[in-house]
């Protein structure tokens, strides 16, 4: 485990989870409890190892991979209560798994399947970044943000201040290998700085995460809700043509597969704009 980077130790271990999971149910789902005993004894080994005295780098990857760890047990838990047999089992359609194939461009083998969505793993160098705890509403946010991903739209999740709004995004994008950048709106932005923003995030392929963008003033929404609309039939267009290109802020340029546009909102507090039709 010291020998390798927290990401790829956190990221071997999901790939090896979802083929034992997916091969315990393509025989019948016999073996899941063997497996749900396995990932119980790996947690009090990691356990064991955390009360000890340990560099900073490998104990935040022992975290991670508890972190890791308990939902993979928690999972495998729910699909023997639900008797779980065939691959097909909606539990697990549900759930992000990881598929390896060792054939193919070295960037195309790993891919992300989670309901009807299928996306290629980003490979996107981020550190040791904290983990969230998962929980069955971030396992929602999850999979409907795969979804619209699939799709080539983007995620609006909104509700009061700190309840993890952001941190989902940035904690999806983590889990895709994606490199996300949060930008905190007021009313001090205005049209072209968020046109270069989007130049910048469409070109290089990342996760442009845009908190509080209902602070924005309404005029500014307008034009920039044009913007994102245009970003979203980039990527669709791309999809079936990869020498298409769109306009944004007088450029011409080709819109990164990759790229993903979110936002977040606080609805009931004071000073916020409604969002123009276009972009609900």
């Amino acid at each position: 485990m010291e020998a390798y980077p927290s990401q790829i130790v956190v990221l071997a271990t999901q790939v090896a989870w979802t083929t034992a999971v997916h091969q315990s149910l393509t025989a019948g789902g016999a073996t899941l409890k063997m497996l749900f005993e396995r990932e119980v004894e790996v947690l009090r080994v990691l356990a064991d190892t955390v009360l000890g005295e340990l560099e900073v780098i490998l104990r935040k990857k022992c975290e991670q991979l508890i972190t890791e760890c308990v939902h993979q047990r928690d999972t495998i838990e729910k699909l023997i209560n639900a008797n779980a047999n065939s691959t097909n089992h909606y539990l697990w359609q549900l759930q992000m798994r990881y598929v390896y194939n060792p054939e193919g461009e070295f960037l195309d083998r790993l891919h992300i399947q989670m309901a009807n969505a299928k996306l290629n793993y980003g490979f996107e160098y981020l550190g040791v970044p904290e983990r969230l705890v998962r929980t069955p509403l971030t396992d929602r946010c999850f999979l409907t943000l795969t979804q619209a991903l699939c799709q080539r739209l983007g995620g609006s999740p909104y509700g009061p201040a700190g309840t993890g709004k952001t941190e989902s995004v940035k904690a999806l994008g983590v889990q895709l290998g994606r490199f996300t950048l949060v930008f905190c709106c007021d009313d001090t932005f205005d049209f072209q700085a968020m046109g270069r923003i989007f130049l910048g995030i469409c070109q290089v392929g990342a996760w442009g995460c845009f908190d509080e963008f209902n602070r924005l003033e309404e005029r500014i929404l307008s034009a920039v809700s044009q913007q994102i609309q245009n970003i979203q039939l980039g990527l669709k267009q791309g999809a079936e043509d990869d020498q298409s290109q769109i306009e944004l802020v007088g450029r011409q340029l080709h819109v990164n597969e990759n790229t993903g546009i979110f936002i977040t909102m606080n609805p009931g507090y004071a000073g916020r704009s409604n969002l123009p039709d276009n972009l609900k």
